[in-house]
């Protein structure tokens, strides 16, 4: 068999991360959870222009999800939520970890995967970088197998990476998918037309994961974090890399700080 697992939780920072990553896998799974962990509607890059306001844009591609994600048999959604019932905000996410800890552990014991695959932490994006800590977490508190899967990083030479993990780490498993596999996939890429030019962008006929080790995120991939959309227009966030890392260093002082108090 290829896979350890036939029935994971699948989480990713935002609607279209599982199809680029997962597609192929997910049509594979006897049964899935895919976990999106932010609103999908970052600010201040001018989207409320296009959809009028940042929550239409987000409500858009969560209805995109939806309908993508009813072409794979077997798979549901939810979204990560705070305790007061709001999403937490697209590249925010590290703001707030112990909420998203806290919705993502009650999200999988419900579902009780026997593993959870997530992004790698490549510093391509800092919500994919949060996702593959709170992934760590919560495989380490449930003691489930973690995989991860890579999408895009930065090469030191400024080249975008795309499907390559960017770092030393476990052997991959690669797998190549059938005509029917690459067809679906494709349906669900272009099912997502908020994000024009994805199935054009990425690799459709094969992907890869690989069992997840990492257990150390005190070093950043990158000094900080910037975007370029599918028409090679810079966005610059302001996302420092160093104010992320702060506050998986507050997320892990506040775990070991209530196991003592459990002790």
């Amino acid at each position: 068999m290829l896979f350890a697992f036939q029935r994971p939780l699948i989480l990713v920072a935002h609607p279209d991360d599982e199809t680029l990553g997962c597609a192929g896998l997910l049509q594979r799974m006897a049964a899935s959870l895919v976990v999106f962990a932010t609103d999908g509607a970052a600010p201040r890059h001018g989207f409320e222009h296009t959809f009028g306001t940042l929550q239409r844009y987000s409500e858009t591609r969560f209805q995109e999800a939806a309908l993508v994600l009813q072409q794979v048999p077997n798979c549901t959604f939810q979204r990560l939520v705070k305790p007061d019932g709001t999403h937490f905000v697209d590249e925010n996410l590290f703001q707030e970890l112990p909420q998203a800890f806290a919705s993502l552990c009650q999200m999988a014991s419900r579902f009780s995967p026997d593993a959870i695959v997530s992004h790698t932490y490549e510093g391509g994006h800092i919500d994919h970088d949060a996702c593959s800590f709170l992934a760590m977490h919560v495989a380490v508190a449930l003691a489930l197998p973690r995989f991860e899967f890579p999408l895009y990083h930065r090469s030191r030479n400024g080249t975008t990476i795309l499907q390559q993990f960017s770092d030393p780490g476990a052997d991959p498993i690669e797998w190549q998918l059938t005509e029917t596999e690459v067809a679906c996939k494709k349906k669900m890429l272009d099912a997502y037309a908020s994000q024009p030019g994805l199935a054009s962008a990425f690799r459709l006929d094969a992907e890869r994961i690989r069992p997840a080790i990492r257990t150390d995120f005190s070093v950043a991939p990158v000094r900080d974090y910037s975007y370029r959309n599918w028409w090679q227009r810079l966005w610059r966030g302001g996302l420092s890399a160093s104010a992320l890392l702060w506050k998986f260093k507050e997320f892990e002082v506040r775990q070991h700080q209530q196991a003592r108090e459990r002790v």
